[in-house]
């Protein structure tokens, strides 16, 4: 080395020791609240980062191509944002799908279903390769929070219908991937009702076409048959998530502790790519929006202690404070803000920087889940043995169902519309409040993992079926097994009609495990089979061709509901009734109370009860809408409650969900626990004593979490 660059590589390397010195990757013992500010940038960024220190601010997100030094300067977190604008159209790239769009809506013509670009095409990752690699290369040594690969990715636009992608790369990809799906091309044809000569001659069917046999079929009386475009929507669905995970490798591959993940993920659907298993397989966090359980299905997917945040919007303070509660005892590491020209944290106009009233309370909000974040992170949830099945399939074959009403209208159902009128997003939420409201905490369970064996290595003792239509015959032999071995499964009706691929079978594939008999297959859209009362409750009976084998039903009208067959050491039930109104009904306590009832005494069949009991202190009467929480902690146990409302509500109003001030007040609730024990509330220091039963005052807007010591 020449004597002239001595000094100055000197300097170099001293510049790059006091980098990482000061680099270290920020840990999740701690709740981490991330700002996410619109521009203008600050002028003043070392006042800048000292109002956000002052606002119980973390970190805040750094885009793609920002200098990340003065983070590093002021000592102050950051996350990578956006990193790959192809996973999503937005902003200069919105007009290529819309145009996609357009053309396809009006000529049906497939050359306008190439999605741009494809992720099956190489010369796409021959660019992002490249364009990765010198990314992360700017940002590995400063050790971001977070990578986040794109807001609001999809396939298409977010969960809206769009047949994409039909271009000579993804149709390669998709016969290839067929081949590991059937054992033969005749195999194939079988199942689709095709006669194609050739793997590649292999065409799957778009949206319009699959929607015009379905028609036919339905005119004439045939089963529908939705395998040659529910394949395709697999595939892309495997796709999506293929890239991500090699994107997440691209990454590592520089910094090896990465964690990358995406932020806005969306509802569960049959579009975008939002299978929500396989999505949470290549992915170390994710900010997804809680729409039609989406976070709780994350919850049960993603590792224990993968990151999940949560943005925070508006200014409704109140509400805010009790969904970021919610979030945290469901598992949250911490939330975004979103700070705008409308709702500012802090002035950014004015020189000084002040903190906003919106700064300062949520400030107020964050110091209080601060305080208390460090502990929860350090507990065990305690989860009960009830799993809630999570079928991509059923999700598939249910859109196809629900968007019968619309006719060629249906590239026009949004994600927006079907967040709210998703029939099988209801049946879905109705098993999971249900459950929540009578005590318990459950995991949704994926498809795959039931093929694997979990439902018995895992030790469930309840399978709950919402509305699980099509289902695969390795799905089918572990449910029978679980259920020989002791298990007990609930369905409410429709149950495995179909097989994986959407195609209508002659009968379901668990009638003999539930002890019934169909004098036809099919779908409606509502319940036909007449109502019966439960606790005083109407609830209306949905399939009216059902007739009993060996199972024994305990109601009966113009059919028979809640069939009960023994097999084995277990029970299957097969409720055939309408359960998707519950989500609604509990709002306005006390209905429901014939669902809760019913699922009460079935759950005590499979020897479960809630481990911590919460009654009004003068009633004596079941609280509504409360979630109750356990968690072993090293030298405690700890019990947490939680008022559980619809936080979607104002959304869901348009489909009958009234708001929820019945439940918005303080209660005071009288909770036994499961053992006595030193008992004392975390946050306010109250201390009840050795003992087994306490009252206090439930707030509308906060949790009450107490410690329980033993030995004490």
């Amino acid at each position: 080395m020449p004597k002239t660059l001595k000094p100055l590589w000197g300097m170099v390397l001293l510049a790059l020791l006091e980098v990482t010195a000061l680099c270290s990757r920020p840990n999740w013992s701690s709740y981490q609240v991330i700002m996410w500010s619109t521009d203008p940038v600050a002028q003043d960024i070392a006042l800048w980062f000292q109002r956000l220190r002052e606002l119980e601010f973390t970190a805040e997100q750094c885009y793609r191509g920002r200098d990340p030094t003065p983070f590093v300067q002021h000592k102050f977190s950051f996350y990578v944002e956006n990193l790959v604008p192809q996973l999503a159209f937005h902003h200069n790239r919105r007009k290529l799908y819309e145009e996609d769009f357009r053309n396809y809506t009006q000529t049906r013509d497939r050359k306008f279903l190439v999605r741009k670009p494809c992720f099956d095409d190489p010369s796409f990752w021959d660019e992002i390769e490249k364009y990765l690699s010198d990314m992360v290369r700017r940002y590995a040594p400063f050790r971001p929070l977070l990578y986040n690969l794109q807001d609001e990715p999809s396939i298409g636009a977010y969960a809206s219908p769009m047949d994409y992608c039909f271009c000579e790369h993804t149709l390669k990809a998709f016969r290839e991937w067929l081949k590991s799906q059937y054992r033969s091309l005749e195999a194939l044809n079988r199942e689709w009702e095709t006669s194609f000569r050739s793997w590649d001659e292999v065409m799957p069917m778009t949206t319009y076409e699959i929607k015009a046999r379905e028609r036919e079929a339905l005119k004439f009386g045939r089963p529908e048959n939705y395998a040659p475009w529910a394949d395709h929507r697999a595939f892309m669905d495997f796709s999506f998530a293929q890239a991500i995970a090699r994107m997440r490798q691209l990454i590592r591959q520089i910094d090896k502790d990465a964690l990358v993940g995406l932020e806005g993920t969306q509802m569960p659907s049959a579009w975008g790519g939002y299978d929500l298993w396989r999505l949470s397989q290549v992915i170390d966090w994710v900010e997804p929006y809680d729409i039609c359980n989406s976070r709780e299905i994350f919850r049960s997917f993603m590792p224990k202690d993968a990151p999940i945040l949560s943005t925070v919007f508006g200014t409704d303070y109140e509400r805010i404070k009790l969904r970021l509660w919610w979030l945290l005892l469901h598992g949250d590491k911490g939330c975004i803000v979103w700070d705008d020209e409308k709702s500012r944290c802090i002035d950014k106009i004015r020189s000084d920087l002040p903190p906003t009233d919106r700064g300062k309370r949520l400030a107020a909000v964050f110091r209080e889940i601060k305080a208390v974040a460090p502990l929860i992170f350090q507990l065990e949830p305690i989860t009960d043995p009830i799993a809630i099945h999570y079928s991509q399939a059923s999700i598939r074959a249910h859109w196809m169902f629900d968007s019968r009403e619309d006719g060629d209208t249906w590239p026009r159902r949004f994600s927006s519309y079907e967040a709210v009128h998703s029939r099988f997003a209801k049946a879905r939420d109705a098993f999971v409040r249900v459950v929540e409201d009578l005590g318990f905490q459950f995991s949704f369970v994926s498809y795959e993992q039931i093929e694997r064996g979990e439902l018995l290595s895992r030790k469930f003792k309840v399978l709950l079926l919402p509305q699980s239509v099509a289902m695969s015959a390795r799905e089918c032999e572990q449910i029978r097994a679980f259920v020989r071995a002791g298990g007990i499964v609930i369905a409410d009706n429709m149950t495995a009609t179909m097989d994986e691929h959407c195609k209508r079978l002659p009968q379901g594939q668990l009638d003999d495990l539930f002890g019934i008999r169909r004098k036809s297959v099919g779908w409606s859209p509502k319940p036909e089979g007449g109502e019966v009362q439960v606790a005083g409750e109407t609830i209306s009976v949905y399939e009216p061709d059902i007739a009993v084998t060996n199972g024994k039903p305990m109601f009966h009208a113009k059919a028979p509901a809640v069939i009960v067959n023994r097999l084995g050491k277990g029970v299957a039930v097969y409720l055939n009734l309408d359960m998707r109104d519950y989500g609604k009904l509990r709002l306005q306590p006390p209905r429901g109370k014939g669902h809760r009832e019913l699922m009460r005494q079935l759950l005590k069949m499979a020897g479960l009860e809630p481990a911590v009991k919460v009654v009004n202190a003068e009633t004596g009467q079941e609280v509504a809408c409360v979630e109750v929480w356990r968690y072993k902690g090293r030298n405690a146990d700890y019990v947490a409650l939680i008022r559980n409302p619809e936080f979607r509500v104002s959304e869901l109003g348009q489909v009958g969900y009234s708001a929820s001030e019945a439940i918005e007040r303080a209660e005071r609730v009288r909770v036994t626990f499961p053992f006595k024990a030193r008992v004392r509330n975390i946050l306010t220091g109250r201390d009840f004593g050795v003992t087994d039963v306490v009252v206090d005052t439930l707030e509308p807007w906060a949790p009450l979490i107490f410690e329980l010591r033993k030995g004490e």
